[in-house]
Parts: structure tokens; sequence; C-alpha cells
């Protein structure tokens, strides 16, 4: 019986300072830096066509009185030789867009216990969209003398978006060296359009999007769709001892979250983040 209490007390003492968190209430705070890859499914506000008042057509449409894009124009009677040599490619209307991966920093504040952390994150995400049309010969044909070749319509955008997480880490791989974990997040968030531009390759001034207040009622200004949404997720966090009270995490989180651009724009997707995380402990 003897042997058998010295045995969990040496077996229990051992376990405890093998713990990367050995001591309750750890508090720590640090700051985020990575990646963040949006869900296509909100790209298509930026396409220049759907959620618009003046569709890409109707920019390059000279009879139109408001928001026409006239060096465009100009540039495209020159390129095609007149007026009604040129067209939009039906075919590429409306144009498809894509999220590139986007660049996220943040803070961190967290609580430690031996067994799990919880923790708040706020993350800024500044994301960009991109998709492409084009303008078409409208008289002659690819095999013809005279035919111009098509001239491509390039269509940006900015986004922003502002990400409270407010989670909790589970162990997952507890040691002395390192600290595997696996989170689980709520989130907030809140989406907001920055801009939405074309330009013609060949034409150094770009033209902006107009987009429609009344069909996208849930906006922060008069041509900037954006609100607040949520979701959750979850993902694996490796943390590393860097120095005596100096941590620093990678991970991996996916969410499951709104985007709520308006009312009639307000997928759900599924988001990725990348991450490196420099943290400080205070006991």
């Amino acid at each position: 019986m003897r042997f058998l209490t010295v045995y969990f007390l040496i077996t229990f003492s051992m376990n405890a300072v093998c713990q990367f968190y050995a001591k309750k209430d750890h508090l720590e705070y640090g700051f985020n830096i990575g990646t963040y890859i949006a869900n296509n499914n909100t790209s298509i506000l930026y396409d220049a066509n759907t959620y618009v008042a003046t569709s890409l057509e109707s920019m390059l449409n000279r009879n139109n009185p408001n928001f026409k894009y006239i060096s465009g124009i100009n540039f495209l009677d020159t390129q095609f030789g007149g007026m009604g040599n040129w067209v939009i490619d039906d075919a590429a209307v409306p144009a498809e867009m894509s999220y590139s991966p986007g660049f996220l920093v943040g803070l961190h504040v967290g609580k430690h216990h031996p067994k799990f952390k919880y923790y708040l994150d706020y993350n800024l995400a500044d994301i960009n969209v991109t998709g492409t049309s084009q303008v078409i010969d409208a008289i002659y044909s690819p095999g013809d003398a005279n035919f111009t070749s098509p001239v491509i319509i390039s269509i940006r955008g900015r986004e922003r978006r502002n990400l409270f997480n407010l989670g909790l880490v589970l162990d997952f791989i507890n040691e002395k060296d390192f600290h595997l974990g696996i989170p689980f997040e709520f989130q907030l968030n809140q989406v907001s359009l920055i801009n939405n531009e074309i330009y013609l390759d060949g034409v150094n001034q770009a033209h902006n999007v107009n987009h429609i207040p009344a069909n996208l009622s849930n906006t922060t200004g008069n041509n900037n769709p954006g609100g607040f949404g949520f979701g959750g997720g979850s993902g694996l966090i490796l943390t590393l001892d860097m120095a005596e009270n100096i941590m620093v995490s990678f991970g991996y989180q996916g969410y499951f979250a709104q985007s709520n651009f308006s009312v009639n724009l307000n997928h759900w997707g599924l988001q990725h983040a990348a991450f490196a995380r420099m943290i400080w402990m205070k006991e």
C-alpha cells in the first residue's frame, strides 16, 4: 500500500511538471498575423452586374446620362475603329469573381487552466476580389483581316472584415515543451465593401461601380453595403515555448459563418484563417 501511494505521488508530480500549462490562472496577451480566405459565395457583390445601380453595359453606354465610363468608351471607339463596332461579350457577363487570400492582423487575450484556455480575439482582414469580362468585335469574325482582338475589362474590389472571436481551447496533446489544442469559437463579424471599380486594359483611369442602396438596404453608406453576421468554427493550434513567459502559436481555423452585406446578400459559408501568434504570459 505504501509503495502504491509513493508511486501515485511521483507519477502525479511528473505529469504536473510535464504539462505545458502547469499552473492555474495564467493570463496571456499577444497579437496575431496571418491570412484569411473568404468564401466566394459573396464575391458576386463585385461583378458590376448583379447588385449595382449602374451595370457594366450602362457604364459603357455613351447614351447613359450618369456614371458612364467616358475614357473607356473613347478608348474602345479608337481601338475598334468607331461607334457601333464593339460590344460587351454576353458570355462574360456576369463576370466570375473570386476572393484572393487576404491579410489578417489582430489582438489576443486569454486565460489558462491546466486543461483548457478561454480567450477573446479581435482580427481585421483586408481582402481583394477580382474578375474579368471583355469587349469583342461586333463587325468582324476572328478569321477576317480587319478583326480586332478582344479588350479585357478588369473588375476588382476591396473588402474589410472585423472579426470578434470568443473561444475555448481544449487539450489534445499537453507536453512540457509544446501544446496542441483544439479551439472552439463563436464569431461575430462585420463585413463592408471598401471599393469596387472596373478598368480597361490600355486605359489608365479606372471607373467606380455604383451600388444600389435601395436594393442593398443594409448599408454603411450610399455606396458601401455591409453589416453584421455570426458563426462558429474549430481547428488546431500548436503552441511552443520561445523564452520564459514568451510563446508562439501556429494555427488553422475554419468557420461556418454568415457574411451579411444586405437582406438580399447574406450567405453562409466556410471561411478559413491561418495565423501565427506571439504571446506574452503573465503569472
